[in-house]
């Protein structure tokens, strides 16, 4: 053990002073002439210089002696058996090193390698300044656990002002009562689950009480509004090639997510809204132009919002085995409830009859205001075609604006003849999808020349 060099000279003054003590006592004890004898004087010296040969190894051993480890507060440590602190500050272990050692190794074949307790305050901290984790807990096999957490507050709190807040690799961590591992970054990442292994899971989440949740996911700011960006989970795979898409593709997914007794496999049970980025480019392009993966259904957004689900063809073409997801509206394209009130879209009494065999292109989407808009991105509508004061017998075919028509061949949507005023056919039909036809209808008239009506009483979006 090394000795405190400051100490050690303080020893050796004190000797110094009780032996010139001694030397200034032995004079004052010779005695005058005629005095004591020659025997009492020797006994007087080997008395003196005995007790200073004590002095000088008292001295000497106190020198040499081990000093007992201590704390800031003059408690000893004692090593080896349990230390109880009576005074009011707490002695504590304070280990440093160089980058790359290790501060405090804990090591115990069947009990707890470190515990750290604190009934009000923490019972081990562990922080990391140049970029190595605070702790790093690993269970080496067998049923042991990383890191055991248990009790009222946090059993791991782990926070990060830039950087990652908890990092883990499996398992890792368990934790009874409030959360097992609490991950909080101001600027980076809470929590980061992270794996390389073939099979393996970055983040692990199990549960089994009744109505327990495996992964529970807030965000406290929403998506939307004044506050953009912030989401509860965020889950991106990697493809086959390594870059990093939205595009689901052959390749990994990002989430699983699985209930084990036939509840739910996701629960959205915050505001309920779920945000899909989009995998397609959307009109006019179609459906995605790759193959769902076999045996599971998928659901891919378009750019321009449409959703495409897969359907149960292992066979075709990519974009075959997909089908666009359309809804009927009957209320009115604001949104706020109303119904849809039907919207006349062309009348030709206004002008001059349609010549038979010509063909009259009319704009639907994005026609009428308030409750009887059709909104700009249908993709269908129906109502009701009406020829009214033709001169003869004929029909009226109405189809997607762009789509070639052969008289001879394909159906017709109202026949009418000679001595009616007018007649009526209910239709449902898709509108134009590029350049000029986009949003449009077409009308064609057969036979003889015909005015023609067109009212639609709702829409498909």
């Amino acid at each position: 053990m090394e000795i405190d060099a400051d100490e050690v000279q303080q020893l050796k003054a004190l000797v110094a002073e009780q032996q010139l003590r001694l030397d200034d006592l032995e004079k004052h004890l010779e005695p005058p002439t005629g005095g004591d004898t020659k025997d009492k004087r020797s006994t007087r010296r080997q008395l003196l210089k005995l007790a200073g040969a004590t002095l000088a190894g008292a001295a000497g051993s106190a020198a040499l002696r081990a000093i007992p480890a201590a704390a800031n507060d003059g408690d000893v440590i004692t090593v080896g058996s349990s230390h109880t602190e009576t005074l009011g500050a707490a002695t504590y272990i304070d280990a440093r090193t160089a980058a790359g050692g290790t501060a405090l190794l804990g090591a115990q074949s069947a009990g707890w390698g470190v515990w750290g307790y604190s009934k009000t305050g923490q019972g081990v901290h562990a922080n990391a300044t140049t970029g190595g984790p605070g702790i790093v807990a690993y269970s080496n096999g067998g049923s042991g656990s990383g890191v055991l957490s248990f009790g009222d507050g946090y059993g791991v709190h782990a926070t990060g002002a830039t950087g990652v807040g908890g990092f883990g690799t499996y398992s890792g961590v368990f934790g009874s009562g409030n959360p097992g591992v609490f991950g909080f970054s101001t600027t980076g990442t809470g929590i980061l689950g992270q794996t390389t292994a073939a099979y393996s899971r970055g983040v692990y989440a199990y549960a089994t009480g009744y109505f327990s949740t495996g992964l529970q996911v807030r965000s406290l700011s929403g998506l939307g509004g004044a506050i953009r960006g912030a989401v509860g989970l965020l889950v991106r795979g990697d493809t086959a090639s390594g870059t990093v898409t939205y595009t689901f593709g052959p390749g990994y997914a990002a989430l699983i997510a699985a209930s084990l007794n036939g509840g739910p496999d996701a629960l959205l049970n915050g505001s309920g809204r779920l945000v899909q980025h989009f995998g397609v480019a959307g009109a006019p392009y179609g459906a995605p132009n790759f193959s769902p993966v076999a045996s599971y259904f998928e659901s891919v957004r378009a750019a321009d919002g449409t959703l495409w689900v897969s359907g149960a063809a292992t066979t075709g073409t990519s974009k075959s085995r997909w089908r666009r997801v359309n809804a009927v509206r009957v209320d009115s394209s604001d949104g706020t409830g109303v119904a849809f009130k039907p919207k006349r879209v062309i009348d030709t009494r206004s002008g001059a009859k349609k010549a038979a065999g010509s063909m009259t292109k009319v704009v639907v989407a994005g026609v009428g205001a308030g409750a009887s808009n059709i909104p700009s991105d249908a993709v269908a509508v129906f109502g009701n075609l009406a020829a009214v004061n033709y001169t003869g017998s004929g029909f009226l075919a109405i189809m997607p604006s762009g789509v070639a028509f052969n008289p001879l061949a394909d159906p017709s949507s109202v026949n009418f003849i000679v001595g009616q005023a007018a007649i009526a056919n209910s239709f449902v039909v898709g509108l134009g999808t590029a350049g000029v036809d986009l949003g449009k209808v077409q009308v064609y008239v057969s036979g003889h020349a015909s005015h023609f009506i067109i009212d639609v009483t709702g829409y498909l979006q």
